[in-house]
């Protein structure tokens, strides 16, 4: 394929979840639309990148006599390496439980999601709809294109009423009776439009999930409702849509480290503990033990440690090499120790005078200064 029909130019050390759709991309972005989707864009901008960390969120302007858009999630190499880091972080916080494998290229990434969005969609639930997929450069950038909710609000800016409260956790029913998981369910993935919840953002949604991946959905939905009313009010509503047991076992499975960050910052800002209020509510259920081990996260966690550990030689080793003079005093104190103990002996009395010899009259410390920058890159021997 001829670079003249994607240019796209990567520069590097620039390497940032959120890409540039400015100059090259920017101009590639309208025509592939065009060419692949028959859309017909005539302005790309960045949008709500304050909740996206896995790509970078697009709003594209479409032709036409009144506003419309579609929304769009940029995908790059650098989002599959992030996708990657995820997912191992994941599975040595989990181990069985997050039992999943990393993509291995950008396509395959963007094809899950787009497939995803289908399932959704036909199983009824409240998702953008999908519009297709637009490749901008091979294996490199792909872009995932859907419906977008003009006039949408944020949940966790929007007027929570009664029917708000209804109508999220039905939301999450609806993914239980579908075999689906969200796994990201957050205020910046809920919308309030034309008087329903949205759910978007379906990239790290699963199919037939465990039940305990099921269960922390539900918390989670529960505490971005309970942020704004009181969790009594958001009990009482769950309670038409879930069983006592249901919500005291989805409970007693949650932790902090399987809320959202966003969650978790609302949470520390809000002050209340919520989700203790939300267990005292519930009937008593013993803690679900969620620190499983197993093959798979015995080989990542060895693997973390052992790369950790090769970085940090690396970098003091290269800090030996580059700044040898740092290590001065150190070379001072190891000198003093080997010499405690050693015969003096002073020329003409008891013994001969010894010869001087290359680095005589320097200190220990800048003689060993001296060897380690003699051995370093470049360097193969020592003389003196």
């Amino acid at each position: 394929m001829p670079n003249d029909a994607y240019p796209v130019v990567y520069v590097l050390h620039r390497q940032t979840a959120h890409l540039d759709v400015t100059g090259a991309r920017g101009e590639a972005i309208p025509r592939a639309a065009r060419a692949q989707l028959g859309l017909l864009v005539i302005s790309v901008e960045s949008f709500g990148l304050g909740g996206s960390a896995g790509s970078t969120p697009l709003r594209l302007r479409l032709d036409g006599e009144s506003p419309t858009y579609a929304f769009a999630k940029l995908y790059a190499r650098n989002h599959l390496r992030a996708d990657r880091w995820y997912k191992l972080g994941r599975s040595v916080l989990y181990g069985s439980l997050e039992d999943e494998a990393p993509f291995e290229t950008v396509r395959r990434l963007v094809q899950y999601e787009d497939y995803l969005l289908r399932l959704m969609r036909d199983a009824g639930l409240p998702t953008p709809t999908p519009y297709g997929v637009v490749v901008l450069t091979p294996e490199r950038e792909y872009l995932v294109v859907c419906e977008f909710f003009d006039g949408a609000v944020e949940l966790g800016d929007a007027q929570i009423d009664g029917a708000v409260i209804d109508d999220a956790p039905s939301i999450v029913r609806w993914l239980w009776d579908a075999g689906l998981a969200h796994r990201d369910i957050k205020p910046s993935n809920l919308l309030q439009h034309d008087g329903r919840v949205r759910l978007i953002d379906v990239a790290f949604a699963e199919v037939r999930p465990s039940p305990w991946r099921r269960d922390v959905d539900l918390v989670n939905m529960m505490l971005v409702l309970g942020l704004r009313p009181n969790a009594q009010r958001v009990y009482r509503r769950a309670l038409r849509q879930f069983r006592p047991e249901e919500i005291a076992e989805a409970f007693a499975a949650s932790r902090g480290v399987t809320i959202p960050s966003q969650c978790r910052a609302m949470l520390r800002r809000d002050r209340r503990d919520l989700l203790t209020g939300f267990r005292r509510l519930a009937p008593r259920r013993r803690p679900v033990r969620i620190q499983r081990w197993g093959i798979r996260r015995f080989i990542a966690t060895g693997r973390l440690l052992l790369i950790s550990a090769l970085l940090v030689a690396w970098v003091y080793g290269n800090s030996l090499a580059v700044n040898p003079e740092t290590f001065d005093s150190n070379a001072r104190a190891v000198a003093n120790v080997v010499d405690v103990g050693a015969p003096t002996c002073r020329p003409g009395v008891g013994a001969t005078a010894p010869a001087r010899t290359h680095g005589a009259g320097r200190s220990p410390g800048r003689r060993l200064a001296l060897r380690a920058r003699a051995f370093g890159p470049g360097r193969r021997s020592v003389q003196g």
